[in-house]
């Protein structure tokens, strides 16, 4: 494991040798951190001495989130890609592919690639739906981060190359959450999504720094 030492609130973090180089939220105040690889990770006995602070938890009682990047897209959800702000592609189970959306509509992503951007600050939402007997149900949403450039010139490469820009988990804006939930009303019936709470209450709260529910 590999110790770090959050630099706002000194909390003593560990987390997992496969996480080195990547960067976590730390679970107590916020902060981005980077973890460093384990030869050149702060000794963090020596960090708090300096921070003066007694109260830091130990390293197993505080851990970083993991993530585990999908491996494909599931063909039972449907899928969503957006910018700071606007719907930028869609994607389900259908045969057509990844589609962008533009002012005149939806067009595929396989026969405008000219129109696929180079770079972004990008988030691959999923949104989870379960077939069940009395039909199409959402139960949850997961929120991945992409690759600042060339993630989304993939979209024309096949429907599963987009993960391979996975970089991390990723989550809302404001103004992301309110673009994912339009999304949901305007493509499902209301009862595939009345009774989803969970996610309801994620699209709809203030809450910025977790990468889904359910």
């Amino acid at each position: 494991m590999i110790r770090v030492v959050c630099p706002t609130c000194h909390s003593k973090l560990s987390a997992k040798d496969e996480l080195a180089g990547q960067s976590r939220k730390c679970p107590k105040c916020g902060t981005v951190l980077t973890i460093a690889k384990p030869e050149t990770a702060t000794d963090f006995d020596e960090v708090l001495d300096e921070a003066g602070d007694q109260h830091a938890e130990a390293p197993s009682q505080a851990k970083l989130p993991t993530f585990e990047a999908p491996e494909r897209l599931d063909r039972q959800n449907r899928y969503l890609i957006c910018d700071k702000a606007k719907l930028v592609a869609t994607w389900k189970n259908d045969g057509h592919g990844w589609m962008l959306k533009t002012g005149f509509g939806m067009i595929s992503a396989t026969r405008n690639h000219e129109q696929l951007p180079a770079q972004g600050n990008f988030k691959l939402v999923e949104l989870k739906i379960d077939m069940t007997d009395d039909g199409l149900r959402l139960h949850g949403l997961a929120v991945y981060q992409l690759a600042p450039r060339w993630a989304l010139t993939k979209l024309d490469k096949g429907d599963d190359q987009i993960v391979s820009s996975v970089t991390g988990a990723g989550w809302l804006n404001r103004d992301q959450k309110n673009v994912v939930r339009q999304f949901i009303k305007d493509q499902f019936m209301r009862q595939v999504w009345e009774d989803a709470d969970n996610v309801l209450d994620y699209l709809g709260n203030t809450d910025y720094h977790s990468a889904g529910v359910g």
